[in-house]
């Protein structure tokens, strides 16, 4: 997991690259006392416990698909599964494979669109404050929901970003603020 460094002014935001973002985590570690440490614990402990137990759709049996149906599965894996083939390319290798006769089908159509890797922490500075995130770049990670066959222990139908992301942050956030005031008040007692 890296950590991602975004500066926000208003309504644009940037992502800082590589090169600046080693300046940048310079910048965060001389900020006085244990404040970015306490952050990138926290954010750091949402992200494991969110990344261990994020639903991932399972596999589902290509048995009964017709061979139009074989074709759009067999490409769709190849493009998960291999970087050197995109959609458009992965569809033509398939349908070379059909007219060649070695169209070999996988057993299962892989589902899931691959939210879990997905989910990131990251350090906003936005107009002078510092804000650690916690998030899924997802376009529709907000909406994946608990499913029948989903191994939470939520009720059907909960939003899975909202238990795994916003609750456990909301939770912490009375502790950090709590661990962060400590620290404040240790450095205040050092320059005295």
């Amino acid at each position: 997991m890296g950590r991602k460094i975004k500066i926000k002014q208003g309504n644009m935001s940037i992502d800082v690259s590589s090169t600046a973002q080693d300046i940048f985590l310079d910048v965060l570690k001389a900020i006085p006392g244990e404040t970015v440490k306490i952050l990138e614990d926290t954010t750091d402990e949402i992200y494991k416990d969110a990344y261990a137990v994020w639903p991932v759709q399972k596999p589902v049996s290509t048995d009964s698909l017709t061979e139009e149906g074989k074709v759009r599965v067999t490409a769709r894996n190849i493009s998960k599964t291999d970087s050197n083939y995109n959609l458009k390319r992965a569809f033509a290798a398939s349908y070379k494979m059909k007219r060649l006769g070695t169209l070999r089908p996988p057993e299962f159509q892989i589902k899931s669109k691959g939210s879990k890797e997905k989910l990131y922490t990251s350090f906003v500075f936005s107009q002078g404050s510092l804000e650690a995130v916690v998030g899924n770049t997802a376009p529709y990670a907000w909406a994946i929901k608990v499913g029948v066959d989903t191994d939470l222990p939520y009720s059907l139908g909960t939003r899975v970003s909202n238990e795994l992301l916003w609750k456990p942050a909301k939770k912490k956030a009375d502790s950090v603020a709590e661990a962060m005031a400590d620290a404040a008040t240790d450095i205040s007692r050092k320059v005295k």
